[in-house]
């Protein structure tokens, strides 16, 4: 049984048009669905319904994770998925 992803975790998605996709969790909805935005497609204000099957948690080293804030804005949610972004693409290149 997949588990609900925090609000404020940073999420990968694992299935769908966008696998592979970086995403921060900013609601929980019915069991198994939450909703997460990426700061530019899908907003805070208009994040997109998830199910939890379909994605996993990216460790983020405890550094720039917004753990649960509660109102984050577009920018920051994006300028810490980038920061992500860079981290997995640098694991990939170096494996």
């Amino acid at each position: 049984m997949q588990t609900v992803k925090p609000v404020g975790s940073v999420v990968q998605s694992t299935a769908g048009r966008d696998k592979g996709a970086l995403y921060i969790v900013v609601g929980k909805l019915d069991y198994p669905y939450v909703w997460v935005a990426d700061g530019r497609k899908y907003k805070a204000d208009k994040p997109k319904k998830k199910n939890c099957r379909h994605l996993r948690r990216v460790e983020t080293h405890g550094a720039t994770e917004p753990a649960g804030a509660i109102r984050i804005s577009n920018e920051r949610i994006r300028s810490v998925l980038t920061g992500i972004g860079m981290d997995l693409t640098r694991e990939v290149t170096h494996v």
